[in-house]
């Protein structure tokens, strides 16, 4: 009999997919577009919803809210390291700390996101430090481009691996600015959130609880989670990658050509704290679920400030 139990899946309610885009840019900081432009570029793409992150201001936007298309006022809030506010209502103070920066975002009520960790030359205790952050960008599609450092899953790890609970985040980081040397289009990576209604408390909400993964093109499909058991469904790969802290790991490939559409997790496997997922598809695009922890796994908790 197995010795853990995963906690309740955020999947188990009524929902669907909606993909959303919480890093990009407009004329309004370094940007190429207007932030109508830079959101119908987001919607023709297939968004449903979208955060413009303007640095150091919030660039109104929930004017261009419809019934199929909700944007979210955010601001990307300038720090060394740097935070996103998704839900943010306005800017914040530049003299503080880091954590100062997360939590009066936190206290507005916004999503904070650590912005470009590798970039930012950021290390796990500045996140473990800091109560008020909920996610971390594990890959920036901008930073990969321009300066080959885009991409923050080991940094997840030990941050995972050290008591914090922690979701993962893929962004653009779009400036549609073909005036810089390097910029990211729109659609190189988002987050597919898991919600029952589109508008922005739910949202806000359905990522506060981690009801969502993180991708390059790879799809999830459904998650099954009881008791010591994942399961899921995805658009074909040829790579299902499972992680947990540690040596214990396991790299599951398909038979046939055909690729790997299902997967559920070894009866071997030996989570310790947590157990999260990676797909690798035959382009060698990837998707990345949110950590799954055991009901006896981290316990530091993430307050709203």
């Amino acid at each position: 009999m197995s010795e853990f139990r995963f906690e309740s899946s955020p999947f188990r309610r009524p929902g669907r997919w909606v993909r959303g885009g919480f890093h990009c840019h407009t004329v309004n900081s370094d940007g190429g577009l207007s932030p109508e432009e830079t959101l119908a570029r987001y919607r023709k793409a297939g968004y449903g919803c979208v955060g413009i992150t303007d640095h150091r201001k919030v660039t109104s936007t929930t004017q261009f809210s419809t019934g199929s298309f909700v944007a979210i006022d955010s601001i990307e809030a300038g720090a060394q390291p740097d935070v996103i506010g998704v839900g943010a209502t306005g800017p914040v103070d530049q003299q503080p700390s880091f954590c100062d920066k997360v939590c009066a975002l936190a206290r507005q009520g916004a999503f904070t996101i650590a912005a470009h960790p590798t970039y930012s030359a950021a290390m796990p205790e500045v996140y473990l430090s800091c109560p008020g952050l909920t996610a971390i960008e594990i890959f920036n599609a901008y930073c990969e481009e321009a300066y080959a450092n885009g991409y923050a899953t080991e940094l997840w790890d030990m941050v995972l691996g050290a008591g914090k609970r922690i979701w993962g985040v893929a962004a653009d980081d779009a400036h549609l600015n073909e005036k810089k040397r390097y910029y990211s289009d729109v659609g190189h990576g988002w987050v597919e959130i898991w919600t029952e209604h589109l508008s922005a408390p739910d949202i806000l909400n359905a990522l506060r609880k981690g009801a969502f993964y993180s991708t390059q093109g790879p799809r999830f499909g459904s998650f099954t989670v009881e008791e010591s058991r994942i399961a899921f469904e995805c658009t074909p790969v040829r790579q299902v990658r499972w992680r947990t802290r540690g040596k214990c790991g396991h790299v599951e490939y398909p038979a046939g050509p055909e690729g790997l559409t299902q997967s559920s997790m070894p009866k071997w496997f030996a989570p310790r704290g947590y157990v999260r997922i990676e797909l690798v598809d035959a382009a060698g695009l990837k998707a990345w679920s949110n950590p799954f922890f055991l009901e006896s796994g981290p316990t530091t908790r993430n307050p709203i400030y």
